[in-house]
């Protein structure tokens, strides 16, 4: 369901085409090598790889668990050694049986699937409306059908669920079927793929079934080597580019299927269709270049209007304009190459006492033709700045996942003068450093990070660069998520006939330290809703930790000898120094963070997950109970790292006597 949920609400935007090379079994070995190759660790197929890859590729079908039965799974699962080293020498001479016959028995729980479904949806087509669900993730597989029933019934409550926010608790007959049937339709597309058919049922050529099952022995194989190693299709990797790019050509609409027909739910400002001036959101979608939307899935218009070879669309749409009236109109778009203002950065300010304190929240490290992270937040400090007297500044990388090292270096590079940001090494003991070298301080003063366990990879190193040299406390949860490897990808590449990303190192900030595994220890603990959620590298298929030495003194170990006078005489005396002032602070602000955060008992009903903490509290404030503490007007983590930049604002002010 989530996956629809992401193709209908991001793909549909993008609205570009794709055509798909067909992959074929021959190439398995090919690309594997390509990617062994380059690998960290791993640099052949070996009997542990495969049976790692083996549960891959049942995990990334039925992640749930609510296909398969334990004793299904369980040949599969816990292999002799007489079998996988079948396994391993039928792969080394391009013969994938084992795969072909877990997907048979892929293909039989489909089925069963099917029945099941059929049986719940028709004899209690009523009952699945009432009492939803908490969870639909098992950690075991069903031990039978029975169990295995209960378990669907879960996932398709759950689903009407999510349903029933959009359109009301009170659903007609007809809302409700309609539901159930977008229900069958977005699982049974993800079905399809491993039944070899199309949105018919109809069995696929020969050439696109080999196709999907070498895409689904790709995917799972390089999923074994580590947890950032994946392959891509073609609209996968379009869709990491556009947002590591954070800009697409195409012509900026979004588009929902609904029970009245496909329904323009977005439009992009500044794209094709906005500037028309025509269309509106509520608009239903009738026909493109006179291929009626009634006769096509909600794909298959997605994919058409994707079609690279297309350079213009004749759309209908359809108006309602009264209960009993409607306006049919025509008009006609060519693609464009469209900016992505959503989530790039948010600026928000809040005044204290003669200025203000500036939050800077940054969504993620990306690099296209006309925007970067950089540039975006070098803009946000000059407006707050420009507005007068800015006594403090909040990095907010709460719900950055990382982009491009080069932008995390860029914007690290903000806050010090000249030095290392990062240091990457690879396999083979190569060492790469990564400089900020342009001797200037965009912004020096006081300065919080703000992390959560999910800020991970380019965000981690900014937060831990900038610890390093002490010109920024990082506050947020006990750690952050632990990504300390270095992917080498394809997917930026439009030349490239195969996409996919490979770990060839780790990489170390200044200090010498990598947040793998550990993540970047914060300064002060201001915890988050992800707290109590087991996330990060540590859970998952990765690379141990190490140190190498620090850089603060810069060796210029990998600079040519022509280029040392130049560095000797501009980039060293530059340097910048590790500062001690906030680190002699912090025993002051750490203390006056946890007295606020011990006697808010809005921030302790969060903290303890709502336990402990009853509406008979007369000072909890319990439109607080309902807010998110990552967002939103009542964001108290947030607060708590204004206040602490309060605090920091005071002491950094304070005569330099007293400093």
């Amino acid at each position: 369901m989530l996956k629809y949920a992401l193709f209908s609400l991001f793909f549909s935007w993008s609205l570009h085409g794709y055509q798909q090379e067909l992959l074929k079994p021959s190439d398995i070995q090919q690309i594997m090598t390509q990617i062994l190759d380059q690998h960290l660790g791993d640099k052949a197929m070996t009997k542990e790889l495969l049976k790692s890859s083996v549960k891959a590729y049942i995990h990334q079908f039925d992640p749930d668990r609510s296909y398969l039965l334990q004793s299904e799974v369980a040949p599969f699962l816990f292999p002799s050694e007489q079998m996988l080293s079948q396994f391993l020498a039928s792969y080394k001479q391009g013969d994938y049986q084992f795969f072909t016959s877990l997907n048979q028995t892929v293909r039989k729980s489909i089925l069963r699937s099917r029945r099941l479904r059929k049986i719940m949806e028709t004899d209690h087509f009523h009952q699945l409306f009432e009492n939803f669900p908490h969870s639909t993730h098992f950690y075991q597989y069903a031990k039978n059908e029975e169990e295995l029933k209960k378990r669907i019934q879960e996932h398709i409550k759950a689903y009407i669920a999510i349903q029933t926010k959009r359109y009301g608790n009170k659903l007609d007959a007809k809302r409700k079927a309609f539901i159930l049937q977008k229900y069958e339709e977005n699982t049974m597309d993800k079905e399809n793929e491993y039944l070899y058919q199309n949105d018919q049922g109809q069995t696929l050529p020969k050439l696109e079934q080999e196709n999907l099952a070498t895409l689904h022995i790709l995917k799972a194989l390089t999923s074994s080597l580590d947890s950032h190693t994946s392959f891509y299709e073609k609209k996968e990797a379009y869709e990491m580019r556009m947002h590591l790019q954070k800009e697409f050509r195409g012509l900026g609409l979004g588009f929902e299927e609904k029970p009245e027909g496909i329904t323009v739910t977005k439009i992009l400002p500044g794209s094709p269709a906005a500037k028309s001036e025509r269309i509106q959101v509520g608009d239903l979608l009738l026909s493109i270049n006179s291929h009626s939307t009634n006769q096509l899935s909600f794909e298959q218009v997605v994919a058409l209007l994707q079609n690279e070879k297309i350079d213009s669309f004749k759309l209908e749409f359809k108006r309602k304009q009264s209960e009993n009236s409607s306006k049919v109109y025509t008009l006609t778009l060519q693609p464009a190459i469209i900016v992505l203002n959503d989530d790039r950065v948010d600026v928000s300010e809040e005044k204290f006492g003669d200025g203000t304190i500036g939050i800077i929240r940054l969504h993620s490290f990306y690099q296209g033709t006309d925007v970067s992270s950089e540039k975006d937040v070098k803009d946000a400090i000059y407006q707050l700045e420009k507005k007068g007297n800015l006594k403090g500044l909040i990095l907010d990388l709460r719900d950055n996942r990382g982009g491009f090292l080069t932008q995390a270096i860029k914007v690290a590079g903000l806050f010090i003068t000249n030095g290392v940001i990062v240091i990457s090494k690879y396999a083979n003991g190569e060492e790469r450093y990564y400089r900020d070298l342009d001797g200037k301080v965009f912004y020096d003063g006081p300065l919080v990070v703000l992390t959560s366990k999910i800020t991970a990879s380019a965000a981690e190193i900014v937060a831990q660069a900038l610890q390093d040299y002490g010109v920024a406390l990082v506050v947020g949860d006990e750690h952050t998520y632990g990504k300390g490897t270095i992917q080498t990808q394809t997917v930026t590449d439009n030349q490239s006939s195969s996409y996919f990303k490979v770990t060839v190192g780790k990489y170390y900030t200044v200090s010498g330290k990598t947040p793998q595994k550990n993540g970047v220890q914060v300064d002060i603990v201001a915890p988050s809703r992800w707290q109590h959620i087991e996330v990060g590298e540590k859970y998952a298929n990765t690379v141990e930790a190490d140190a190498i030495i620090d850089s603060f003194n810069d060796p210029l170990k990998d600079i040519k000898s022509e280029l040392r006078p130049w560095f000797l005489k501009y980039y060293i005396p530059k340097l910048q120094h590790r500062t001690s002032f906030w680190r002699e602070q912090l025993p002051t602000l750490k203390k006056n963070s946890q007295y606020r955060i011990a006697n808010n008992k809005n921030y302790q009903y969060y903290i303890k997950g709502g336990q402990d903490v009853t509406e008979d509290s007369d000072d909890l404030d319990w439109s607080a109970k309902k807010s998110n503490i990552n967002g939103g007007e009542d964001d108290l983590q947030l607060k708590e790292a204004v206040d602490i930049i309060k605090d920091m604002s005071i002491l950094y002010a304070a005569p330099k006597s007293e400093k």
